[in-house]
C-alpha cells in the first residue's frame, strides 16, 4: 500500500533521477558542442608554396569574419591556369594546417587550394560552434569566396573535409552548383548517434543505456545552443548527390567507427569512391597511408573534371 512517506521517497527518488538526468545531459552536450581553437604553426611558404591571407564571412552573417588561406595553382595568381578549386575543411578542435600537407599535392596537379579556419577555430573570430549546422555557412562563405573572387564555372569546386570538416562537406555539397566533388574523410554518419556512442565509451553505460540519454542531449542542445541534432545527418545528405562521391576511413578508427562510413555508404545514389585504410588513427590516412591517400584524392578530383560532370 502507497503511504504518504513511501509516496514522498517514491517522489523525491523520481526527482533526483530527472535532475540527474537532466544535468548529465547538459553537460554531455556542453562537451560535445565545445570547440578548442588551436594555434597555427605549419604555414604555406615553409612547403615552398606562394599565398595569399583572405577573409571572408559565413554566407548570411556578416558579424564573424574567417580567415584563411588562398594557395593559388601558379605562382603570378592568375586564375585561368588553375584546373579547379580545391576548398579543405578542417576537423573539431583543428585548424587551416591540417590540411596544408595536401597543398604540394593538389598545386602540382594544377588546382588551387583554400583552407580556411571554421568559427571558434585557429584565427577566425570566436563563436559557438555549431554541431555542422552553422558550419555549413563557414563552408558556403569559402565557396562565395572562390566564386566572386576567382571565377570557377558550374562544378569548379571541390571539396575535401577531415572527420567534423568531412561531415560538414557532405552537408553542404550537394545544395551548390559551382561544387563538382566532395571527397569525405572519416565522416560520422548522425551526430546524435556519434554523441550517444561517446557516452558509451567513456562510462561505465552500455550503449543500450546511453541510447536512453538521446531525448535528453536532443532537448538540451535545443533549449542551451538552439541547435536541433537531429538534423545533423551526413549519412542522409550523402544521398542527395547525384554523382560519385568520395569516402574514405580507418577500419581501426575508435574515434568514429567505420560503421558510420557504411551508414553513409547505404545512403548514396551513386557508387562512391570509397577507401577503408588499415593500421591508422582516426583521420590519420592522410599521413600513415599518405602516397595511396594524396592520389586517391588527385584522381577523384580529375575523374570529376574530365568526365563525370554532367
Amino acid at each position: 500500500m502507497l503511504t504518504k512517506k513511501n509516496f514522498v521517497i517514491v517522489g523525491s527518488v523520481t526527482l533526483a533521477l530527472v535532475i540527474c538526468y537532466s544535468v548529465f545531459s547538459v553537460v554531455t552536450v556542453n562537451l560535445a558542442l565545445t570547440a578548442r581553437a588551436s594555434e597555427i604553426g605549419l604555414y604555406p611558404d615553409q612547403f615552398g608554396l606562394s599565398y595569399e591571407d583572405i577573409e571572408f564571412s559565413p554566407r548570411g552573417d556578416e558579424s564573424i569574419t574567417l580567415r584563411g588561406w588562398w594557395i593559388p595553382a601558379s605562382d603570378d595568381f592568375q586564375p585561368e591556369v588553375s584546373k579547379g578549386t580545391v576548398i579543405g575543411v578542417h576537423g573539431l578542435d583543428g585548424n587551416r594546417e591540417n590540411l596544408l600537407e595536401m597543398a604540394p599535392s593538389y598545386i602540382g596537379e594544377g588546382f588551387s587550394f583554400l583552407i580556411f579556419d571554421l568559427r571558434g577555430h585557429g584565427k577566425s573570430d570566436k563563436a559557438p560552434m555549431g554541431a555542422g549546422l552553422k558550419e555549413i555557412q563557414d563552408l558556403q562563405g569559402a565557396i562565395d569566396f572562390v566564386v566572386l573572387n576567382h571565377n570557377p564555372g558550374p562544378g569548379g569546386i571541390f571539396l575535401h573535409g577531415l572527420s567534423y570538416g568531412a561531415a560538414i562537406v557532405l552537408l553542404t555539397g550537394h545544395n551548390e552548383v559551382s561544387v563538382g566533388g566532395v571527397f569525405s574523410d572519416s565522416s560520422f554518419a548522425s551526430l546524435t548517434d556519434l554523441v550517444v556512442q561517446e557516452v558509451a565509451d567513456r562510462t561505465y553505460l552500455p550503449l543500450w543505456g546511453a541510447s536512453l540519454f538521446r531525448p535528453g542531449l536532443i532537448r538540451a542542445a535545443k533549449v542551451m545552443k538552439g541547435l536541433d541534432l537531429d538534423k545533423v545527418l551526413p549519412a542522409e545528405a550523402a544521398g542527395e548527390y547525384t554523382y560519385p562521391i568520395a569516402l574514405v576511413h580507418c577500419k581501426s578508427d575508435q574515434r568514429i567507427k567505420i560503421t558510420h562510413l557504411a551508414q553513409i555508404r547505404a545512403q548514396v545514389q551513386e557508387p562512391p569512391w570509397l577507401v577503408a585504410y588499415l593500421n591508422c588513427d582516426h583521420s590519420n590516412a592522410r599521413f600513415d597511408h599518405a602516397e595511396h591517400y594524396n592520389a586517391t584524392a588527385l584522381s577523384y578530383f580529375n575523374s570529376r573534371i574530365e568526365g563525370d560532370l554532367e
